[in-house]
């Protein structure tokens, strides 16, 4: 469903966008201003979710080189591919290696892989992803970790989106009112 109405929202979004100038009732430039915070938010959101995919898997690939492990070249580039799928992740490919290295007698090397994967390359995204897109929409690391926490309890895989652009609108919709309340009073006082 999601994939169906995003081809038409992105196919005719310069009439979708025409429609919401028309039914807001803010002014163009009010609009205008907003239209950019929330493009900010996906570009800062979509980038961000590549840059901490590739960190992902360039440590992944990492340990599965220092470990001696077939080809980590390439698991590193499909755990990278799969961290950007919000359900999947590097885990789908280093937790069968970890059972795999268990299974062959190689227990050190199968904890070293389990707690690099578990803390690290699991934990990086916690960590570095907050940061990135914080600093893109100039919001504090700990407001955007809280927004796509909770756009992915409230929307599900898709909140890792919908969240910075909810507190994207709504801290924009705030300014805005801010502004008008503050004109008013300014206006107020000079009559």
């Amino acid at each position: 469903m999601t994939l169906y109405l995003l081809f038409y929202f992105l196919r005719d979004r310069r009439a979708a966008l025409h429609s919401v100038r028309f039914l807001s009732p803010l002014t163009k430039v009010e609009m205008e201003g907003l239209f950019v915070r929330v493009t900010d938010a996906i570009v800062a959101t979509v980038y961000g979710t590549l840059a901490v995919a590739a960190v992902q898997g360039c440590l992944g690939g990492l340990m599965f080189w220092w470990l001696g492990l077939p080809a980590p070249l390439l698991w590193g580039m499909v755990m990278g591919l799969l961290a950007v799928v919000p359900v999947l992740g590097a885990f789908v490919v280093w937790i069968p290696a970890a059972i795999f290295l268990v299974l062959e007698g190689s227990w050190g090397r199968a904890l070293i892989l389990a707690g690099w994967g578990g803390i690290v390359v699991g934990g990086i995204d916690n960590v570095l992803y907050p940061i990135l897109v914080g600093n893109r929409l100039q919001m504090h690391s700990v407001l955007a970790f809280i927004s796509v926490g909770g756009g992915l309890m409230l929307f599900g895989p898709s909140g890792l989106i919908l969240g910075p652009v909810a507190l994207t609108i709504t801290t924009g919709l705030l300014e805005i009112w801010r502004h008008r309340a503050a004109d008013e009073a300014a206006a107020r006082a000079g009559t």
